[in-house]
């Protein structure tokens, strides 16, 4: 053991419990003053019964006399001391409990005011939103008393909205009647001018009894041009008035198809003798001056033609059924021709896709390297009573047996006026006349059998 150390330490318990130490006969309920640098500081040493112990086995074990005597004179005195040093510090600490408990009370108080703050700041919170309402009632009280008013109103308006509905009425029979005095004053001039009129009417009975005569000549000799066969589709259609005169009523698309036709033929087969089959040649002159061009023709038609030619054979049956002999034909030529198959409208049987049947049958009656020369109406796809309107979906249709080798468009301008043009978009954009059917453009194709 270090006695050296142990009696060092027994020095420093002395010395701080002398700070501590009241003579015997003072007031042993007096306060103790600890200075605050000693309550804080964690250094200050406590005598607790482990020194007692400790004291106890050094008197008991140790043979040194010096020793034990220190321990006589100063470790009672010591723990004497500690035992006054303990109760001070209960003292204090009494009286910090009961502080703490004192600013404890203190603060529930505080905050139960707090709370009760609260309370009363949220009450007037609420009664601020209550007055808020009130104006709003206040307001809304406002409007319907002026409503009240309003209501109360309400029957004189209706007298009112009565009398202005009255002269109204009134306002209208005047208007009425002003027209009605305008009309009489009108009646009034006419009767002024019966006279004129009179005279007028006689010298026009005069003139339409002969024109009537002039009109009924050229309608009879319409009449007798269609009975006989003899009436054409020309490309200028011309109209007279009821004295007689001639008049250009409109162009039709014939003006570029027979030029088309003629055009394709010369640069296909230079004028060589070939044989062509013409369907639908009624009502035109292509199958006569086909025939005039020295080309050997076969006109086909379900209705009869009336001239003959040493070079044209006509032969009166619907092209649908298979009545001529197969690979015939150098070249076959529907001028305006197949849009009317199967509608019925020139009298011929009626069937759905009867164009596209035509079509096939041509192929069967062409020569493996023939020609088909076509055109059809052609712009916004429409079906008339009369004809056809293709566009390009359905004329793509109409000759999947074929194709195409050359393909022009015909475009109307006016009445009177044709174009041609490569530009399928501006002919498929064309509608026909909805009052006589004819198109606003036609397609002219140059087709080649589609050889397997």
């Amino acid at each position: 053991m270090d006695y050296d150390k142990l009696l060092d330490r027994i020095h420093n318990v002395y010395q701080e419990s002398l700070m501590f130490y009241h003579p015997a006969g003072k007031d042993q309920n007096k306060v103790i003053n600890i200075p605050n640098k000693l309550i804080h500081n964690s250094s200050v040493t406590e005598i607790d019964g482990n020194y007692l112990l400790f004291f106890n086995d050094i008197y008991t074990n140790t043979i040194r006399k010096g020793l034990k005597n220190i321990l006589k004179k100063i470790a009672w005195p010591i723990l004497k001391r500690q035992v006054y040093y303990n109760s001070a510090v209960r003292q204090l600490l009494y009286q910090l409990i009961q502080e703490s408990e004192e600013y404890s009370t203190r603060d529930r108080e505080v905050n139960e005011k707090l709370s009760q703050l609260e309370q009363k700041v949220e009450q007037l919170s609420q009664l601020e939103h209550k007055v808020e309402q009130l104006s709003q009632l206040e307001q809304k009280v406002e409007q319907l008393s002026q409503l009240e008013q309003k209501v109360e109103q309400l029957p004189q308006l209706e007298q009112k909205v009565e009398q202005l509905s009255q002269l109204e009425h009134k306002v209208e029979q005047l208007s009425q009647l002003e027209h009605k005095v305008e009309q009489l004053s009108q009646l009034e001039h006419k009767v002024e001018q019966l006279p004129q009129l009179e005279q007028k009417v006689e010298q026009l009975s005069t003139e339409l009894q002969v024109n009537n005569s002039v009109t009924s000549k050229f309608a009879s000799a319409e009449e007798a041009k269609i009975k006989s066969g003899l009436w054409f589709n020309d490309p200028i259609w011309v109209g007279y008035r009821d004295n007689g005169e001639a008049y250009w009523v409109e162009t039709t698309e014939r003006i570029l198809e027979k030029t088309f036709v003629m055009h394709c033929l010369a640069y296909l087969y230079q004028s060589r003798h070939i044989e062509i089959l013409d369907v639908g040649a009624a009502e035109s002159l292509l199958s006569y001056e086909l025939a005039s061009f020295n080309y050997s023709v076969t006109a086909i038609d379900i209705r009869p033609i009336a001239l003959f030619h040493p070079n044209l054979k006509f032969v009166k049956t619907d092209i649908c059924k298979p009545v001529l002999p197969p690979a015939s034909f150098d070249c076959v030529i529907a001028l305006s021709t197949l849009e009317h198959i199967g509608l019925g409208w020139y009298g011929d049987e009626t069937g759905e896709s009867y164009d596209i049947k035509a079509v096939q049958q041509i192929s069967l009656l062409l020569k493996p390297e023939g020609s088909f020369i076509l055109t059809v109406p052609y712009g916004k796809k429409a079906l008339t009573p009369v004809h056809r309107i293709y566009n390009q979906e359905s004329l793509q249709e109409l000759i999947q047996d074929f194709k195409v080798v050359q393909i022009s468009y015909g475009v109307r301008k006016d009445d009177f006026t044709w174009t041609i043009t490569e530009n399928e978009l501006e002919a498929s954009e064309k509608e026909h006349n909805p009052n006589n059917y004819l198109p606003g453009a036609v397609a002219m194709l140059v087709c080649k059998k589609n050889l397997v």
